[in-house]
């Protein structure tokens, strides 16, 4: 499902003549990276819609990005922080889709302290609520 949008970010690399070769270079590693990852998450069957956001989201973002630092940051599992009793998103470069799919597989191994319970449902309402409506009626 985000071939064609892997597709789309590689070519606008490649047609990008403002980039030096070490920023092209480090961005085309990071997009290819950032396909492996979404492709992990295909193959554990998330919704191809939430997949394709997050893919979409962190390629953005990396087309942006001008140091070594800020790729590796963006390329880390958006997993919130935990203030005051709550969870938030993480820093500029969090992707709350990405953290529901971290949650929906946290889920799997753990039961969630009530906290990440009331993020997790937070977030799946947000996101992914509508679905099941859908397949509900």
């Amino acid at each position: 499902m985000i071939d064609l949008e892997y597709s789309r970010y590689m070519t606008e690399l490649l047609m990008d003549d403002t980039l030096s070769e070490n920023v092209r270079s480090r961005r085309f590693d990071a997009i290819r990276k950032m396909r492996g990852i979404a492709a992990r998450y295909e193959e554990e069957n998330f919704l191809p819609e939430l997949v394709k956001t997050v893919f979409c989201k962190k390629a953005d973002f990396l087309m942006e990005a001008k140091t070594k630092a800020e790729i590796e940051e963006i390329l880390k599992p958006s997993t919130p922080t935990y203030s005051g009793g709550n969870f938030q998103s993480g820093n500029q470069y969090h992707v709350e889709e990405e953290e529901l799919i971290l949650w929906s597989k946290t889920s799997l191994k753990a039961p969630l302290i009530p906290e990440a319970q009331k993020r997790y449902q937070e977030l799946f309402e947000k996101y992914v609520g509508n679905e099941t409506k859908d397949v509900a009626a």
